[in-house]
Formats: structure tokens, sequence, C-alpha cells
């Protein structure tokens, strides 16, 4: 601007405390902070560049109701109240605060049902409780839930007998933008990439949600793939056993058949398809393979051609089943993969035709792991090793369906804790020398904060 004015004035120069450098450096500066302001927008649009609430927005641009950031999750505890005394009943009030601590610092914990200590008992039943601070920090191990923060008449300690867990924090900027790309691709369905991205989509009422997904498709095509899902804490498979127990808790699919019948619908699905499944015709059973196959994933029963119902069920046939059937995440995942027909509208399902999808618990590899460790002069040694704990546990626990655990990245990770001055690993998961711990693919690597000894 400075040289355009001399240029195109009789001046052959400007002072820098001249009125008109003045009003030129404003106008520059006003120019180069639009030009900067246009860039920063760019990046906002940009589903690789937007960042906080900007990705959200992103987000909610490509699918407005299905795609959002996982919230933070309060941790759960159980807690049990101690007295002195037999006589009488000290109740424990609903919204009653302990509190527990580790190397990282306090967290309160705020029951959320009354309970009592009852006429003969110095011991309370298990209190539930959930954690005043949202977030994987609510997650404390055992007995370390001690302090009363309020006080109760007659009760004079606390303890939590099992650790806290359910704790979870607020999806960070890359898990979502990640989650959110995978959803893009899901929108051919049908595909692996498909398959997979719905089933990460999948969330309870509860905030459970499925957080790790692995499709294993066998090398000869069968027309049958397995999806194996975790939702990061290796124990995600629940399932209900009301069928399971002989003729008084079976499932009566038909009590008296009208005869023909080939094929049939369990009352629920999908089916655990364990030693607990079969079938029974006049209280008869049946054998499978032969006589009748089912599609546990759709709890479809049907008779086979060769077995000993040619020509299906006959007029008064009853029929029955006895089975467990799963709940919880990977029965809302199975509805998702495979569609409900009770309710198409909310489930269609993703899955191609002639395709069944087998949504499975990834069993839990548990690791355990024993270390030497040293930290840095005025350094609390007990602060550094929980923080190492931590950092090990978020590293193995964040691990995929059938991502091996390797040993250097256990040594980085407790090596970038602040303190820290030397990490030796002696053993990991029974191996000294520590090798490298190969997970299969329908397997998950996991890691309990008691399992981590830090000496």
């Amino acid at each position: 601007m400075v040289a355009r004015v001399v240029a195109r004035s009789t001046l052959n120069k400007l002072r820098r405390n001249s009125v008109v450098f003045h009003i030129l450096a404003a106008a520059s500066a006003s120019d180069a902070n639009i030009y900067f302001m246009i860039a920063q927008l760019r990046q906002l649009f940009s589903l690789d560049k937007a960042t906080g609430s900007d990705l959200d927005e992103r987000a909610r641009e490509v699918q407005p109701s299905t795609v959002r950031r996982r919230t933070e999750i309060y941790a759960s505890a159980n807690l049990v109240y101690t007295r002195t005394g037999i006589v009488g009943t000290t109740t424990i009030p609903v919204g009653s605060v302990a509190s527990g601590s580790d190397g990282a610092g306090s967290v309160g914990f705020i029951t959320t049902a009354t309970g009592s200590i009852t006429p003969g008992n110095t011991v309370s039943a298990a209190i539930p409780a959930q954690a005043t601070t949202a977030g994987a920090r609510g997650n404390l191990a055992a007995g370390t839930i001690r302090q009363m923060t309020t006080r109760i008449p007659g009760a004079v300690s606390v303890d939590n007998p099992s650790a806290s867990t359910g704790g979870r924090d607020r999806e960070p900027d890359d898990q979502f933008r990640a989650r959110v790309k995978a959803f893009i691709q899901t929108l051919s369905r049908g595909t692996v990439a498909a398959i997979e991205g719905f089933a990460r989509q999948v969330r309870l009422a509860d905030g459970r949600s499925v957080l790790f997904v692995r499709i294993f498709e066998p090398v000869i095509p069968s027309g049958i793939i397995e999806l194996y899902i975790d939702d990061g804490t290796g124990s995600i498979e629940t399932y209900d056993s009301t069928f399971v127990g002989g003729i008084p808790q079976e499932d009566v699919i038909f009590a008296a058949a009208a005869g023909g019948e080939d094929f049939m619908l369990t009352l629920r699905r999908p089916i655990r398809d364990d030693v607990s499944l079969e079938v029974r015709v006049n209280d008869v059973v049946i054998t499978r393979g032969v006589d009748w196959e089912i599609d546990p994933t759709r709890g479809q029963i049907e008779l086979l051609a060769g077995g000993a119902f040619p020509a299906g069920l006959a007029f008064n046939d009853k029929i029955a089943a006895n089975y467990r059937f799963y709940t919880g995440l990977i029965q809302e995942t199975q509805r998702v993969i495979s569609g409900d027909p009770l309710n198409p509208l909310n489930y269609p399902g993703v899955e191609a035709g002639g395709i069944t999808t087998l949504v499975k618990p990834a069993g839990p590899v548990w690791q355990t792991i024993n270390a030497n460790a040293t930290t840095l002069p005025d350094f609390d040694t007990a602060v550094v090793f929980a923080a190492v704990k931590v950092a090990i546990q978020e590293y193995i626990n964040n691990l995929d369906v059938s991502a091996d655990v390797i040993v250097s990245e256990i040594i980085e990770r407790a090596m970038g804790v602040d303190g820290m001055f030397n990490f030796k690993l002696i053993n990991l998961s029974g191996s000294a020398p520590p090798v490298d711990q190969i997970v299969l693919e329908s397997q998950v690597a996991r890691v309990q904060s008691a399992d981590i000894v830090i000496f």
C-alpha cells in the first residue's frame, strides 16, 4: 500500500510516524485479518480440520439424527457401610456422599438409593452409588472409597468391595472424526465397512455402546460371517436363560400345530448357540442337523426334508425350544445388522441378501503386567506409578478386536509419563522375558488396574 501511494503521487517516501503511514498500516492489518479469517472459515467446514463444536456441526450435516459425539458417563459403584453395634436399624439416606482416592486425587460418590444396616448386622447390603465426577476418572479399584463425606449417625466406615466401573470420558475429536467417516462409508450398505460402521453406531439408553468391531469372513464362502464386538470392558456378553431348564421353562412355539408347518420363529432372539439349545416335538428331543436347523440371528427354526418330519408338523403336534438368548449390546447390534421384521422402520437391516451375520462377543484376553520402574528426583513415586498404570490401561483397553499387545508400546507409554526415569518390563501375561502377545481374530486384549504391578 505504501509503494502504491508513493508511486501514484509526487512523494518519494513516507515517514513511519506520518498520518498517511498509520492509516495505511491500519488498513493493511484489517485486510490481513480478513484473509486470515477466511482461511479459518474454510477449515471450519472441513471434516478433517474442524475441532470441538465445529466438528459436531459438521457431523450434524452428515446425518442430523444418527451421528452424535459420545458424551462422558459417570462411573457406578456399590458401597458397603459398617457400624460397631448390632442393635436397631442404621439408615443410609439416598444422596449420602463418600469419596475415594488414588494416585491422581479424590473422587466423590453419591448413593442413588436408600440403604440400611439391619438389626443383628454390622454391615449393610451393597448400596448403589454414582460418581460425582464424569468420565474414566471415576473408575477406581476395589477398597479405595473409604472416606465418609456425609456423616451418618451410627455408621463408622464405608468401603467398595468391588471396583467402580462404567466411567467414560467424552469422545475425543480424532475418534469422533473417524466414526463420522466410517458412517459415511456405511451408506453403501452390504459391505464390510458398512456392517462394521453401523455396529459402531450402536448405543443403549444406559450409555453402553459398541466401541470395537471386527468382521471375520471364512476363506471358503459359506454365506455366514461373524462380527465380533466389544464395548471397551471385555465383558460385553450378556444373555437371558429364561427358556433353559426343560419342559416347564421351554419356549412353546406351537402348542397345537395345524399341520404342515416346516419353519417357525422363537419368541426371543438372537439365540446363544450353545449346549442349552434343543428342540422338542411332543416333548421328545429331535436331532439338530438331521431333523432341524436354526438361524440363530433371527431365531428361525426349519424342519429338514430328510429328517423325521419331511412334510412338516402333523396336526396337533407341539413344538418347543430350550435356549439362551443374547441381551444388551449383542442383541441390539444384531437387530441393527440383520433387521427386525417386527420393526422394519427403525431396523431395516444392513447386511446383504443371502448373507447371515452372527454378532458375537469378542473373547477377552486378560493381560497381566509386572514391571520395575524408577522415577526422577523430586517426583512422588506413588503418583508417578499410578499415572503409569493409567497410561498402560489406556493403551491396552483401547486396542481393537484382534489387535496384538506390543511390548515396545507398553514401554513407550510408560516412559511418556512425567517423572519417569526408567521402566523395565519383567513379565507380560506369563512370558518372561516379555514377548508380544498375539490376539486372535475373535479376541480382544484387556487389562485391569489390579493386574498391573509396578515396584
